[in-house]
C-alpha cells in the first residue's frame, strides 16, 4: 500500500505551524534532581499525532529519544492489574487525586495506601506489584509491555538508571514509609531498582503517540496490529490519566484541555483522544510542577483548535435504524411455488427486518429498543441487518443482550446478520449460541420463510421425489388434455451437482421446468472472480423463459448450476413452432401463462425497491 503523501495535508500543516509557533519558548527549566536529566539540550522540540489505524503527523526532533520517567506509571499500573485484577489493585493503590506535587510524601492512611499510581509512591507501590521469578525477568515483563506498545524495540538508558539509583534517596524514603506501613512487601532495593530502571527506558515523540494511540485504539497497537493490553486495563488507565496524570495541576488541565495525559520529567507528555487518536510530544524546559511547558501548550492549541476536548457538546444521537421492512415487502433470493408465495405474501408480515447504520451505543439503541417495543405488527422473527453498522461500544452490547432477553419472552426469534466478527465474538461471551447468527440477510429471510412453511405444511418436501410435468406451477390452469397435447415436446434430462445447466453467454435457445433438485443462478461479478447469487430454484419452477418475449436475446446473461441432483423438463423454442400450428390456443395458453408470471415478478420485484428505498 502506498503511503499517503502529506506535504499538503491540512493537518500536517497544522502541526508545523504549531511546532513553529511554540518553538521560541524558552520558558522553563530542565529537570535536574537527577543529575543526568540536567545535561538535555532545552532547545530539543518534538510532536507526533498518531491515529488509531496508525497514520502519524510529525514536527520537529519527534525521533530524538529521552527516558520516559514517571509516563510509565499508567502504563505499569495497566500491567499490575493484568497480573492481580483491578479489585485487588484497589486495595493497594488508590484513585484519588491529591492535590499535591508528585514527589510528596503523603499517604492515604485511613486505607493505608497511596493515594493514585501517578504520584511516586503509588506508582512504587504498582511497581512492587509486577509479577516475575527475580529482577530480570520482572523488568523485562516491564519492558515487553513497552514495546508492546510503542510497536518497536526499546532500551534502557543506563547512564540515567545509575544517576537516579544514586541520588532517588526521597523515593527511597517513600518506599521504606511504606514498608512501615505495609503498603509494600519483598525486596523493597529490587522494587526500587525496577521502578528507577523503568523511568530510564528511551523513547520518543512519536513512540508516545503510537502508545497513546494504542490506548485511543482500545488496547491494538495501530502499527503492529497486535494487543497490547485488554480494553478493561484502557479504561483504568485512562481514568487515572484523567484524573491524577498530570499532578497537582491534573483538575486545570482537565477543565482546559480535557485529554487524558500523563506527563514525565524527561520532557514527554503522552495525551489521548479515546477512538481519534494519540498524542506524543517531548520538550525537556519544565513548570514548577514538573511538566513539560511546550508540551502543555501544544496540548492546548490542538484540542482548542480541533475541539478535541472530551466534553465538547456532541450531537443529540439519531435512530441507528435506517428502515424497517417485513418479509412480505422482500422476499429471499430463493424461488417459491405458486402457493408457497401466495402464502408467503401474506405470512411473511410475521418477518420483521431492522437495517441498522451507524456505530452503536447506548443512545443509538436505546432508540431501537422503543421502536421494537412499541411495534404493533404480530411478528414471529426480528432480523437485525448489521451491513451497514461502524462500531459497537460495551453498553450496545449490554442492550443488544436484553433485546435478545425481550424477544425471548415474547417468543419471538432474534437473527442478527451482517454484524463484524468482532461484535458476535462479544456477544457469544454474553450467552449468545451461534443459532443467532447468519451470515447475510438473504440467509436470514430464507430461514424465516422457510420455518413458516414448514410450520404450515407448505413446506418444501418434493426435494427428492421427482415433479411430474403435469405438476409444474406453469400447468396449474391448464386441462389434463392440454397437458397430454405438450407433454411430447419436453424431453427429460438430469444433471450431477456442480453441472453447469445454462452458461452466460451461450444460445437461449429453450425453457427449462425444474422436476427435482435445485439449483442457483450466479452473475459473474466485473470486478473480480468472484460470483453473485441471484436466485436458487425449487421443484416445480420454470427458467430460461424470457428468451420467449425477446427475439433480440440470443444469450444468456448467468449462469444456473446444479446445487444437488438435478432432473429437468426441457422444451427447445424450435418445437414451440409445432405447438403453434397444431394447437395454436394452447402456444396462446402458454405464452400468457408466462407472461401472467413474469409480471408477478416484475411486481414483487417493484414492491421490493419501494420497500428498501423508503428511508
Amino acid at each position: 500500500m502506498n503511503k499517503p503523501n502529506l506535504e499538503y495535508s491540512p493537518i500536517q500543516t497544522s502541526i508545523i505551524n504549531i511546532y513553529q509557533r511554540y518553538q521560541s519558548v524558552k520558558e522553563g527549566k530542565v529537570a535536574t534532581y537527577i543529575p543526568e536529566l540536567s545535561k538535555v539540550d532545552p532547545n530539543l522540540f518534538g510532536i507526533c499525532i498518531t491515529t488509531p489505524d496508525g497514520q502519524s503527523y510529525q514536527a520537529g526532533e519527534s525521533h530524538h529519544c529521552f527516558t520516559i520517567q514517571s509516563i510509565s506509571k499508567p502504563f505499569v499500573y495497566g500491567l499490575a492489574i493484568v497480573d492481580h485484577g483491578l479489585e485487588k489493585i484497589m486495595t493497594k493503590v488508590g484513585v484519588e487525586p491529591t492535590g499535591e506535587a508528585f514527589n510528596s510524601i503523603i499517604f492515604d492512611e485511613e486505607n493505608n495506601r497511596p493515594y493514585n499510581p501517578m504520584v511516586n509512591a503509588g506508582a512504587i507501590a504498582t511497581t512492587a506489584l509486577i509479577q516475575g521469578n527475580g529482577y530480570e525477568e520482572r523488568f523485562n515483563r516491564i519492558l515487553r509491555m513497552f514495546e508492546r506498545f510503542a510497536g518497536r524495540s526499546l532500551e534502557v538508558d543506563e547512564a540515567v538508571f545509575e544517576s537516579e539509583r544514586a541520588t532517588g534517596h526521597r523515593n527511597r524514603a517513600i518506599a521504606y514509609l511504606e514498608l512501615n506501613a505495609q503498603m509494600l512487601e519483598g525486596n523493597i532495593d529490587e522494587h526500587l531498582d525496577l521502578y528507577f530502571r523503568q523511568c530510564s527506558i528511551l523513547v520518543n515523540a512519536k513512540d508516545l503517540a503510537v502508545m497513546a494511540a494504542t490506548l485511543a485504539n482500545n488496547g491494538i497497537n495501530p502499527i503492529t496490529k497486535q494487543k497490547a493490553v485488554n480494553p478493561e486495563e484502557v479504561r483504568a488507565i485512562l481514568s487515572v490519566m484523567a484524573s491524577c496524570g498530570m499532578y497537582d495541576f491534573s483538575g486545570e488541565w482537565l477543565y482546559r484541555i480535557g485529554l487524558p495525559a500523563k506527563s514525565g520529567v524527561g520532557g514527554g507528555i503522552v495525551a489521548v483522544l479515546p477512538g481519534q487518536f494519540g498524542i506524543g510530544t517531548f520538550s525537556p524546559l519544565l513548570d514548577p510542577r514538573g511538566n513539560s511547558v511546550r508540551g502543555i501548550k501544544v496540548c492546548e492549541e490542538l484540542s482548542q483548535r480541533f475541539k478535541f476536548h472530551l466534553f465538547n457538546s456532541h450531537p443529540i444521537s439519531q435512530t441507528c435504524v435506517s428502515r424497517i421492512y417485513t418479509g412480505a415487502m422482500v422476499a429471499s433470493k430463493r424461488q417459491r411455488r405458486t402457493f408457497q408465495r401466495d402464502f408467503l405474501d401474506k405470512e411473511g408480515e410475521q418477518i420483521l427486518v431492522y437495517e441498522l447504520k451507524g456505530d452503536l451505543y447506548f443512545a443509538t439503541i436505546e432508540k431501537l429498543v422503543r421502536q421494537l417495543q412499541n411495534c404493533q405488527r404480530q411478528a414471529k422473527f426480528i432480523i437485525l441487518d448489521g451491513n451497514r453498522v461502524g462500531n459497537v461500544n460495551s453498553s450496545a452490547i449490554t442492550l443488544l443482550s436484553d433485546i435478545r432477553q425481550w424477544c425471548i419472552s415474547q417468543k419471538i426469534t432474534l437473527i442478527l446478520t451482517g454484524f463484524p466478527q468482532t461484535t458476535i465474538t462479544r456477544l457469544k461471551a454474553n450467552n449468545w449460541t451461534d443459532e443467532a447468527f447468519l451470515g447475510t440477510i438473504d440467509n436470514a429471510l430464507e430461514w424465516c420463510e422457510n420455518y413458516l412453511l414448514e410450520q404450515s405444511n407448505y413446506g418444501d418436501k418434493t426435494f427428492k421425489d421427482k415433479l411430474s410435468l403435469g405438476d409444474m406451477d406453469i400447468f396449474n390452469t391448464f386441462t389434463e388434455e392440454e397437458k397430454a397435447a405438450i407433454a411430447p415436446l419436453f424431453t427429460e434430462v438430469s444433471y450431477q451437482p456442480n453441472d453447469v445447466i445454462i452458461q452466460e453467454g451461450e444460445k437461449a435457445d429453450r425453457l427449462f421446468l425444474l422436476a427435482k433438485g435445485m439449483a442457483t443462478v450466479s452473475l459473474s461479478l466485473s470486478d473480480s472472480n468472484q460470483r453473485k447469487r441471484l436466485t436458487t430454484y425449487i421443484p416445480g419452477i420454470a427458467f430460461g423463459e424470457l428468451a420467449l418475449f425477446n427475439v433480440n436475446v440470443s444469450q444468456r446473461t448467468a449462469d444456473i448450476v446444479a446445487d444437488t441432483e438435478v432432473t429437468c423438463y426441457v422444451l427447445p423454442f424450435d418445437k414451440l413452432k409445432t405447438l403453434l400450428v397444431t394447437n395454436p390456443e394452447i402456444y396462446i395458453k402458454l405464452l400468457q401463462t408466462f407472461g401472467t408470471t413474469l409480471v408477478n415478478t416484475i411486481k414483487r420485484a417493484t414492491l421490493e425497491i419501494r420497500s428498501l428505498s423508503a428511508q
